[in-house]
């Protein structure tokens, strides 16, 4: 329990800095960490082997200054995959990784270079709300089961965890966008998409029969059940942007 309070503290000045020092450089260098961190975890719950993928996405992420993230992201999955026929590779899974987790984490940095770090701040919270009031709900009114992929959430949960979700981050976008309608349907989808992405991670790791994505940090996992349900959710909160 000291272990995880004392990473939960460290997690928690880390946003600080993010959210309240908003420094460009300083943010895209944390979420270049945050990409290679999660695309090694990947690349493990994939089931193949090696660094250098990571470091093939990290290029690619430091192009993503100079145009658009999505492009970018499209351009290296194509390559993968043309180097893998070229190769006449019988296994695509390489080209996985690009997919999942390097795509929705370029789609973060689109979120922050594009609209601020105050849309930022909107998804993580919306993220963290959401997660919170799952797990309150669920522990005192959860009854039946969400998903076998999934055994410890409940359809209470879940439903409590969107609820809660859904009012704080309405509230929240609503300062932003002067908008409570967009603002509570941007809420809604985050939250879902973010269930949805946590449900994805955890389908990955009963494949991989591993109970964490990674070790790195201490109480808490890996890089990826921390950022699971933010990489789903941006592409939600991009979407509705988009209206």
């Amino acid at each position: 329990m000291k272990t995880r309070i004392i990473t939960g503290v460290a997690l928690f000045a880390a946003v600080f800095v993010i959210f309240f020092v908003d420094s460009y450089l300083l943010n895209f260098a944390i979420l270049g960490f945050v990409l290679y961190t999660a695309f090694g975890e990947a690349v493990r719950l994939y089931g193949l082997q090696g660094s250098s993928l990571a470091l093939v996405a990290v290029i690619f992420y430091l192009l993503t200054p100079f145009s658009n993230p999505v492009f970018i992201a499209i351009l290296a999955v194509l390559l993968v995959v043309s180097f893998l026929a070229h190769f006449k590779s019988e296994n695509l899974t390489p080209a996985l990784p690009f997919l999942y987790p390097m795509t929705p984490i370029f789609l973060i940095w689109m979120l922050y270079s594009q609209y601020g770090v105050g849309y930022l701040a909107w998804l993580i919270l919306t993220v963290v709300a959401c997660d919170s009031g799952a797990f309150f709900v669920g522990k005192f009114c959860g009854k039946h089961a969400f998903s076998e992929t999934s055994p410890n959430k409940t359809w209470e949960g879940v439903a409590g965890g969107i609820a809660v979700a859904t009012v704080f981050g309405a509230g929240f976008g609503w300062v932003l966008t002067d908008s409570f309608w967009h603002s509570l349907i941007t809420a809604f989808l985050v939250a879902v998409f973010g269930v949805w992405g946590d449900l994805f991670e955890s389908y990955l790791k009963r494949r991989a029969g591993v109970k964490d994505s990674g070790t790195l940090l201490p109480g808490h996992g890996g890089m990826l059940d921390r950022v699971d349900g933010y990489l789903f959710g941006v592409a939600a909160i991009l979407w509705t942007l988009s209206w």
